[in-house]
Formats: structure tokens, C-alpha cells, sequence
């Protein structure tokens, strides 16, 4: 049996430094823990994701929080720059409110989309550290969206699954991404991409077309 991959931006916990120097470890809350961490629980495999504190990981508690879970989970590290141009800067930004059509409440600056760059960077090297071939990796949405590239970039040719929990936008809202081109070429490295809605694969077909004209639409046999 493969072995399951799964990757996302945080872990399915979050470690936080209390004004008294202790650490504590919090659940977190939604719907893709409350969905995946069940089936790794039961069939074993490996979470990637960072645990939600920025600079040195603390190796005890992360120890303590993963004891007794029934899979392996692989921190990755971010500094606060990282975390701020990262996550509240290219993925909450730029990604979050352009795809849900709030574009007034869009930040395009370059550094962004360089940060995030390099922090997708980073998963891929640490999925590339635990991977083998035959394993099923599944990445999970818009902050991991450059992972793939990366990943070709670095030799990994195990199968590359993805999932956006979020809406695609139809071209005319894409087309204001500088970096939509680059995003779709990195999406399409996934062997396989999953969509919430029909409609926001068939937004996602129109972009491909209107976007990249080497790319090459075929009809679906089913």
C-alpha cells in the first residue's frame, strides 16, 4: 500500500510560548483536520506543515503534541518575515481576496510573491526529504499552490495531488495576478488538481486557454 503524504500549510496543531516560557499545544479547528487526520490516524503516513510559531521549532513539546498520533509529522520552519509575507502577505493579500472577487482589498507587492516562492520552496524540500516513489502526496490549497514546481524542479516524480478548499475566479479576475501565468504553469506540474465546484474547474479551463497558449485543453472521456 502507498504510503499517504499529506501537506498543508499549518500541522493539525499549533504550538504557542505563554508569557510564563511554556509551551502549549492547540487542536486545530476545520474542516481539513477534521477530515484527513482521521484516515492518517488509521493508516499511518506523514503530516508536513508548520506549527504555527514563527523562528526555532522547540523539538519537546513538538515530540509531546505527536506522541501516540499514529503517523509522522514534519515541521516546517518559517521566520516572521516569512510568516508575514508569506501567509498574511501573498496567500491572505493577494490569493484569498482576488479569488473571492474582493480585489479591493488586494496588496500586489513583488516581495510577496517572491516570499512565497520561497517558502514553497521550502515544503518541497522537506516533502522531497520523505518522499519515495509510489507514496501519494497530497497538497492542500492556495498557499501551496507552487509546490509542484519545485518539486519537478528537485527530480520527485511521485504522484503530486492537490486540492484548492477555496473558489477559482473566472480569467477577467485572474488576468489582474501578475503572476498568472506562472501560478497556472505551476498548478498544471500536479498530476492531479481537485476543484470544490464545476464551475470553478471550468474557470480554471478558461484560464488555462486564455492564459497559456501552449497548453492544450483536451475533452474529458467520462
Amino acid at each position: 500500500m502507498s504510503r499517504l503524504i499529506v501537506v498543508s500549510n499549518r500541522l493539525p496543531f499549533a504550538l504557542d510560548l505563554t508569557s510564563e516560557d511554556l509551551w502549549t499545544v492547540t487542536p486545530a479547528a476545520g474542516g481539513l483536520v477534521s477530515a484527513i487526520e482521521p484516515v492518517l490516524r488509521e493508516r499511518g503516513g506523514t503530516w508536513i506543515g508548520w506549527p504555527g510559531v514563527a523562528g526555532e521549532i522547540p523539538r519537546t513539546p513538538l515530540e509531546k503534541a505527536t506522541r501516540g498520533a499514529g503517523y509522522a509529522v514534519v515541521p516546517v520552519s518559517l521566520s516572521k518575515a516569512e510568516r508575514d509575507e508569506f501567509y498574511y502577505g501573498y496567500s491572505n493579500e493577494v490569493i484569498w481576496p482576488l479569488f473571492h472577487d474582493l480585489q479591493n482589498f488586494c496588496h500586489f507587492e513583488p516581495a510577496f510573491w517572491e516570499t512565497y516562492k520561497t517558502v514553497n520552496e521550502r515544503y518541497a524540500d522537506a516533502i522531497a526529504r520523505h518522499c519515495q516513489l509510489g507514496d501519494f502526496i497530497w497538497v492542500h490549497d492556495y498557499h501551496l499552490m507552487y509546490v509542484a514546481q519545485a518539486l519537478r524542479a528537485r527530480r520527485v516524480h511521485a504522484a503530486l495531488t492537490f486540492f484548492l478548499h477555496i473558489p477559482f475566479p473566472p480569467f477577467d479576475i485572474f488576468a489582474k495576478l501578475p503572476q498568472q501565468q506562472r501560478l497556472l504553469r505551476a498548478l498544471l506540474e500536479f498530476d492531479l488538481l481537485g476543484f470544490q465546484t464545476r464551475r470553478d474547474l471550468r474557470n480554471f479551463l478558461q484560464c488555462v486557454r486564455r492564459v497559456l497558449s501552449d497548453a492544450e485543453v483536451l475533452p474529458s472521456a467520462g
